[in-house]
């Protein structure tokens, strides 16, 4: 009893530590290395974003002359300094227009993330699924194997015939080759799925929490919600070029300078101020952020309409795919309850020959290699719809 118990807790604790697809997400190097791009882009466009609004430079002017008459002659030189200033919130206008563009481009770069996410999901799916059907397999040669070993017995007794023995001897090296050929395709997908991450290709993986394969899925509330955000971003970044260009005085440039003049000093103070209301510019300015305002809402229509399109596709997709599935599983278990017992009975009582059971074992590999198909299938439409829809993580 205590081994047995000792038994139980080992296999509690191997199954602890196997991977589930939390630990795969969360240790994904290639995700951290975009979600590290996508920061250090965002640095990048911030600080393009500060110098494109600074103010110019000091600028600073000196010239030197001769002056030549007929009382008096001698050199005149100058030195003046000038400045722009921004009056107002005019700087921080455009500075708020050009990050609210900015944080739209970086909201869209996070749909790689989502996609890297579901390809991480699929991948892990394909796996469990691979898992399974290896695991019927190795089950389906195990008892291949304790027929073979009965009729080889049943040969030594004269019981059948050398030729039924060889043809089970062939078949049961073509299930095993077959066997090791599935195993290292098993041990293929893990090597693969495990090379995205940072995690021990030789730990064990879960798969006790794969999506369950549903005719109809109910999406989130907030599908499309990064594009819808893009876009609301880029709305508010129009509003802020428009309350930019509202304003009457923009900037004054401020100078100051100093002169001699032969024998005379000369000190300067000037200042420059734009006039707008002299120029169309303000209004042409506001007129074209309305027009592109206007372009990136019915943008933004087309563009979601056409997902949401994607998506019923997909979804009808996944309900046929989900049909299928249901469809091979009651002709499997047809063929595994009815048919099969009747051609295993008919073969032991020695009604028919060995081709024939042999035939109707590879046709129940057939049906269930399709079924793994089939389902392998149903993932992949299930994580591209999953993608497309935009929902950063789905339980």
């Amino acid at each position: 009893m205590k081994i047995l118990l000792l038994s139980c807790i080992c296999l509690g604790m191997l199954h602890s530590q196997a991977l589930t697809l939390n630990d795969i997400l969360e240790n994904s190097e290639q995700k951290e290395l975009i979600t590290k791009a996508i920061t250090q882009e965002g640095l990048a466009l911030e600080s393009k974003n500060l110098a494109d609004t600074e103010t110019d430079p000091l600028t600073f002017n000196q010239s030197l002359a001769r002056a030549n008459s007929i009382g008096i002659s001698g050199y005149e030189h100058e030195i003046s300094v000038s400045k722009e200033f921004k009056l107002g919130d005019i700087q921080n206008l455009e500075q708020k227009q050009n990050r609210l563009n900015n944080e739209a481009h970086l909201l869209e770069q996070e749909k790689h993330l989502i996609s890297f996410d579901n390809r991480l999901k699929n991948l892990y799916h394909q796996y469990c699924l691979d898992v399974v059907f290896v695991s019927s397999y190795q089950e389906a040669y195990n008892q291949f194997t304790i027929l073979y070993a009965k009729k080889e017995k049943a040969f030594k007794h004269d019981e059948i015939a050398k030729t039924e023995l060889l043809q089970l001897k062939f078949e049961l090296n073509r299930l095993e080759m077959e066997l090791e050929n599935l195993q290292r395709k098993q041990q293929s997908a893990k090597t693969l799925l495990l090379s995205l991450t940072s995690l021990n290709s030789a730990e064990p993986l879960s798969c006790q929490d794969t999506y369950p394969i549903v005719q109809e899925l109910h999406l989130e509330n907030n599908a499309f919600q990064l594009s819808q955000e893009a876009h609301d971003k880029r709305i508010q970044s129009t509003q802020a070029g428009l309350d930019r260009y509202t304003k009457k005085l923009e900037s004054v440039e401020v100078s100051m300078g100093y002169a001699k003049e032969l024998e005379t000093d000369i000190y300067k103070i000037g200042v420059s101020i734009p006039l707008n209301f002299s120029s169309n510019k303000s209004e042409y300015e506001r007129a074209s952020l309305m027009h592109q305002s206007s372009a990136i809402s019915l943008q933004n229509e087309q563009q979601i309409a056409n997902k949401q399109y994607q998506v019923r596709e997909l979804a009808s997709r996944l309900s046929q795919n989900f049909q299928n599935i249901e469809a091979q599983k009651q002709n499997i278990n047809h063929y595994t309850n009815n048919l099969l017992p009747l051609i295993k009975k008919s073969y032991n009582y020695g009604e028919s020959s060995v081709i024939e059971y042999l035939s109707s074992q590879q046709k129940l590999y057939t049906l269930q290699q399709e079924l793994l198909e089939k389902q392998k299938g149903y993932y992949v439409t299930l994580f591209q719809l999953y993608s497309l829809s935009e929902i950063k993580e789905i339980k």
